[in-house]
């Protein structure tokens, strides 16, 4: 290794190989290669091989010093030296480079790494190593699947979480599409991701799953949506259901919206006359108030409370659902972040200006 096709070898790094040229340009590096094999015996009969012929295969690998680097692999052809042997031809193969693949196993593991763990955009991995989106997909399910599909990746799951998530937004062709994710609420690992959000969709995805398994679940936590509960009824009717606390604390809050609009169109109507479409009066104050209400009573601007101390003297019914909306919302667990280290305050008073 002190001359420089060793460290050439040395640096492509794939056992097997040696490096017979390198050209580079701005755009990729062109690494020449070809196996070490001299002496090869026939796969049949053992008879020593004879070389036929070179057939040139190109095939992507690891990026190289910021650079896509293509791999040209000079194929040798053999050919068995017995005549009467049946296997006549064969082309050498070698486990880091897949037949009739477009990256090279490593290129491939790492491009699914980049994707899957690191959470890199597909289009950016494929620029990287100078391929096609489709390439890289391609790679990330291969190397991928069995991963995901490994049992050990999961394992006993206590608490079950069910959300659905907008996958494609609705357009002239077609309605917005959803997809359901399932994650294992304690380990924080997405366990799967079906299409869908129909109870049909999680009925089926149930059915697919080990029944020992599903037993070992104990508390299934999912938003309000009638299709989930009648979705898990059959699989996971032995489990604690609960609604998702950010779910029910939106439903409140809707319910606090609806509260104002009511109090904010009696207001209007109680005034004689408009003005340019602006509310006068008391219609004013609660508009004025919406973002208020929206807020927590600890990131209240000073003019925030001053409005909803207003709305507490003269409405006492949108303040008392601003209430309910504040009490279901700290009876609920919620994240703690470096704002909010402590437990949840109690309710305080009216504000006060």
């Amino acid at each position: 290794m002190d001359d420089a096709t060793g460290l050439a070898e040395a640096l492509l790094g794939l056992d097997g190989f040696r490096v017979l040229a390198v050209k580079e340009s701005p755009d990729e590096v062109c690494i020449s290669v070809e196996t070490t094999a001299d002496v090869v015996g026939c796969p049949r009969c053992g008879v020593r091989a004879l070389a036929k012929e070179r057939r040139r295969v190109d095939i992507r690998d690891l990026p190289c010093f910021g650079r896509p680097a293509r791999l040209i692999w000079m194929k040798r052809r053999w050919c068995c030296a017995d005549p009467d042997c049946e296997e006549r031809t064969w082309t050498e193969c070698s486990p880091e480079v897949p037949s009739r693949a477009v990256l090279t196993l490593r290129a491939g593991m790492e491009a699914t790494r980049q994707v899957g763990e690191l959470a890199l955009p597909v289009a950016v991995v494929a620029k990287e190593l100078g391929v096609c989106w489709w390439t890289v997909m391609d790679a990330v399910v291969l190397h991928g699947t069995p991963l995901v599909e490994d049992p050990a990746r999961v394992g006993h799951v206590r608490a079950l979480g069910i959300d659905e998530t907008s996958f494609l937004s609705a357009t002239r062709d077609h309605h917005t599409i959803y997809a359901t994710g399932l994650v294992d609420l304690d380990g924080r690992t997405l366990i799967d991701m079906i299409e869908g959000n129909a109870a049909s969709d999680l009925r089926r995805w149930c059915a697919a799953q080990d029944p020992l398994w599903l037993e070992t679940i104990e508390v299934v936590a999912t938003d309000l949506a009638e299709s989930y509960r009648r979705g898990i009824a059959e699989h996971l009717d032995h489990t604690v259901r609960v609604a998702d606390p950010f779910h029910v604390v939106r439903w409140a809050q809707r319910a606090l919206d609806e509260v104002r609009r009511s109090s904010w169109n009696n207001a209007r109507g109680a005034i004689a006359k408009r003005r340019a479409g602006r509310a006068r009066g008391p219609a004013l104050g609660i508009a004025r108030a919406r973002y208020a209400l929206w807020k927590n009573p600890d990131t209240l601007t000073a003019n925030q409370a001053a409005q909803l101390a207003w709305i507490a003297k003269t409405d006492p019914t949108l303040y008392r659902a601003y209430l309910l909306k504040e009490g279901l919302r700290h009876v609920c667990p919620r994240r703690r972040n470096h704002l909010n280290e402590g437990e949840p305050q109690p309710l305080r008073g009216p504000p006060t200006a």
